[in-house]
């Protein structure tokens, strides 16, 4: 298949305060587990398949961020109200670095390169990547009709079915980061809250399909709990 997405933005504003005292010197994304950091581990595997221009939003800490793309050839933009603002206005600064669909994830993800590979192969336009249940503290859960995006919660009372969970890396095309924007606008809430949320709610007017890979290796790295579970129980099942 025809390569198609060759952009990645990857979110790190974030002030990792739940995974302090790590987060006082570096952002998430620098955090080691195993051989890599996790920022290095993504932009490997985003190369490895195929993805030439990668983007990275950053707040906290960003001097960090900002050395690693020089050596890289990443591009970098600063979220400047990061520590009061959600990762969906981040989104939206920095769009117009972007000029093509693109993929879309954050910088505290441990995963299997299939997650990348089987976003990219997918056919259609807008997707958000889902697994099976990981019994990991702190999920987000996917509720799926006909095939598409219909909600998402960390409450699962707050859905009518608990169908998939949340990963944290999507396709996006550049049709949706139009709408994105103009929800970005008009809504009174744009500013605090998170990306998810704000494609969820698009997500009644514009199909987004649901990728569920049920056994990928993954882990999203939020606290102490989380790193020990990455390191003890995902690194090792990682190629």
């Amino acid at each position: 298949m025809t390569q198609t997405i060759e952009t990645a933005v990857i979110l790190a504003a974030g002030r990792g305060t739940r995974l302090q005292p790590y987060t006082f010197d570096i952002p998430k994304g620098f955090m080691p587990v195993g051989e890599e950091r996790l920022i290095e581990r993504s932009v490997r595997l985003l190369k490895e398949n195929g993805i030439k221009n990668v983007i990275i939003g950053t707040g906290h800490l960003h001097e960090h961020y900002e050395k690693f793309a020089n050596e890289h050839g990443l591009t970098t933009f600063l979220s400047p109200d990061y520590a009061t603002t959600g990762s969906f206005h981040t989104l939206i600064y920095g769009s117009d670095l972007i000029k093509g669909d693109f993929l879309l994830l954050e910088s505290d993800l441990l995963y299997h390169s299939d997650a990348i590979k089987s976003l990219i192969e997918a056919e259609e336009k807008d997707v958000i990547l889902c697994s099976g249940f990981t019994q990991s503290n702190d999920e987000v859960y996917v509720e799926v009709a006909d095939g598409k995006l219909k909600s998402l919660s960390k409450k699962k009372e707050e859905l009518g079915s608990v169908d998939a969970e949340l990963v944290g890396i999507w396709k996006i095309s550049m049709e949706l980061l139009e709408k994105l924007k103009g929800h970005h606008k008009e809504a009174t809430d744009a500013i605090k809250k998170d990306y998810e949320i704000a494609i969820a709610q698009l997500s009644g007017d514009h199909r987004v399909d649901v990728l569920k890979l049920d056994d990928l290796v993954w882990c999203e790295i939020d606290n102490q709990d989380h790193l020990e579970r990455a390191k003890e129980k995902i690194l090792p099942r990682l190629d």
